[in-house]
């Protein structure tokens, strides 16, 4: 899609660049080794462990929680002839969301939430999408919660560790231990089920939604990158003022930048912007706030049936798809500079979860073509089915 002259000159008047993305890989990718080395970082670059995952023999069952949000979901998921299999579902509310609960209380309710799976399997993978450290045995150090989630107590303590004594306290006899992972990782694992080069590492994790964050394999680990958090950027006049209301202003500039929950307020003081600077007709009408979802209804119509104001509209919501998809680009380049790398012409594969990446108009188009002009070799961008359920059930036979 072309944006007209008059609606660039606006855009460069605001400094709202959309060149900003060439070559700012190589800062990410510096960003990312200085936080692989221990030194200061914006990204987090967590250390997730082995990405080595042993062959699933039919029959194999594993219990999977996966805890992100405001829902708790469970499962028995078993490998058949045919494939995955999920069964026995449930989904619920996320403990300690209507009231805050000790930590006693807190194991005690998830303990109670997989009850009806108890003894129908050996291992449990626990795909928890709080902020927390990884050891080096797989279990997680919860570090703090969000989302609205009460359980200071909780805070501190190792999630797989308690919640097996916890479970032992009920009964439980066959689980022995418990794998703990984040959703990031479990995503970057569903692409070794869904995919039949498991034994290669040339695959990649990129998760556009809400938030933004990417995963990759070095030196056959799992390196989860918090690539939002980079916020080495240059801002236009929309961006400062809406990270101006935020709670961290200066911080996770790129997920600001790009990811869902921003896109819509990046609108909303774009198109106030060109009301006051006369960009559109005077009759023309704002929407009073945009959401991200409300792109889609410009992008439905062909031009010829859209209004002139409509299509200046349109124009301006694709430039802020249009940077979310470079940037995109850039980030999950940048984890691929950092991979290890597949001998031969076998696809990379890179696994993509996130309503903004999937459902944005132009936005996975517009960086699969970024990509296609960066990546030196074939890839493949996959949307995986059951993805955080399938690679978390990956991640209870990691090696």
């Amino acid at each position: 899609m072309n944006i007209s002259a008059e609606t660039q000159s606006f855009l460069k008047k605001h400094n709202f660049n959309l060149s900003l993305a060439d070559n700012l890989h190589q800062k990410i990718a510096e960003d990312m080794k200085k936080g692989l080395t221990g030194a200061s970082s914006d990204q987090a670059m967590i250390k997730a462990g082995s990405a080595a995952v042993q062959e699933i023999k039919e029959g194999q069952s594993v219990i999977v929680i996966d805890a992100g949000g405001t829902n708790f979901r469970s499962s028995l998921v078993t490998k058949t002839k045919d494939g995955i299999e999920i069964s026995d579902f449930q989904k619920t509310v996320m403990p300690a969301i209507d009231r805050e609960l000790s930590k006693k209380e807190f194991y005690e309710t998830i303990a109670r939430n997989i009850s009806r799976l108890k003894d129908r399997a050996d291992k449990i993978s626990f795909c928890f999408s709080y902020a927390m450290t990884i050891t080096e045995d797989g279990d997680g150090k919860i570090l703090r919660f969000s989302k609205e989630v009460k359980a200071p107590e909780a805070v501190g303590t190792y999630l797989g560790k308690e919640l097996l004594a916890e479970l032992k306290l009920q009964g439980w006899q066959k689980v022995q231990k418990i794998k703990v992972l984040n959703d990031t990782t479990a995503l970057l694992l569903s692409s070794f089920v869904e995919d039949s080069t498991k034994n290669a590492f040339s695959h990649l994790a990129f998760i556009l939604g809400t938030g933004m964050n990417s995963a990759y394999i070095q030196n056959k680990q799992i390196i989860v990158t918090e690539c939002g958090m980079f916020s080495s950027l240059e801002q236009s006049d929309f961006d400062i003022t809406v990270c101006g209301r935020t709670t961290q202003p200066a911080q996770s500039l790129l997920e600001k930048m790009c990811s869902g929950a921003y896109m819509g307020d990046i609108a909303t003081e774009m198109i106030k912007s060109a009301c006051n600077e006369k960009l559109f007709s005077p009759d023309f009408i704002a929407p009073e706030k945009f959401e991200t979802r409300d792109f889609d209804a410009y992008f439905m119509k062909k031009e010829n049936e859209l209004s002139q104001d409509q299509v200046k509209t349109k124009e301006l919501l694709y430039s802020i798809i249009s940077r979310s998809a470079k940037l995109s680009a850039q980030a999950v380049y940048s984890a691929y500079l950092l991979s290890d790398k597949e001998k031969g012409e076998n696809p990379v594969c890179i696994a993509c979860n996130g309503s903004t990446f999937w459902k944005t108009p132009l936005l996975k188009e517009t960086a699969e073509a970024e990509l296609k002009a960066l990546i030196d070799k074939p890839f493949e961008i996959k949307q995986i089915c059951d993805d955080i359920t399938k690679g978390s059930f990956a991640a209870a036979f990691i090696q």
